[in-house]
């Protein structure tokens, strides 16, 4: 596999997609894309005003914040050996997703899961559930920590 592809978000499950990123980029001798897409953001309702739940664009802020979060980590994976580079876009997540990682090349997508409940799935959509059902590679999904009471 020459090129691996894994998603960032900066959540919790994101270090976990960069552990098993690294792991089979080394063994693999693989170059590594972190893909990161800037989500649009939900505007604050405010006591008493009506605020529509339609997402506006991220701020410049925003955009540069995660910038420089994702040039960390590509400066962590690179101290470690790897060949890494960062892509960062505005838009629709998965479509975005799939978009690049055709016209990349890219051999392999890591990603993570955020077990959200159903009912979040339904109104919302899942972002992992979308890019497997669409993708024309290989997707490996990496699940975060299963809240206690889920465990058996």
């Amino acid at each position: 596999m020459k090129t691996l592809v894994a998603l960032v978000d900066f959540t919790d499950v994101s270090s976990k997609v960069l552990k098993q990123t690294h792991d089979l980029a080394s063994a693999l001798g693989s170059q590594v894309i972190l893909l990161h897409v800037v989500p649009r953001e939900m505007p604050a309702a405010t006591y008493g005003g009506e605020v529509p739940l339609i997402p506006v664009e991220p701020s410049q802020e925003t955009i540069q914040t995660d910038q420089r979060r994702l040039d960390a980590l590509v400066e962590s994976l690179t101290k470690l050996g790897l060949d890494a580079r960062a892509l960062q876009f505005k838009g629709p997540v998965a479509e975005t997703v799939l978009a690049e990682t055709s016209r990349l090349n890219a051999d392999l997508v890591i990603m993570g899961s955020h077990h959200h409940s159903a009912l979040y799935n339904l109104f919302i959509g899942s972002v992992t559930a979308d890019v497997l059902k669409r993708a024309s590679i290989p997707v490996l999904v990496v699940p975060c920590d299963v809240p206690a009471q889920e465990k058996t």
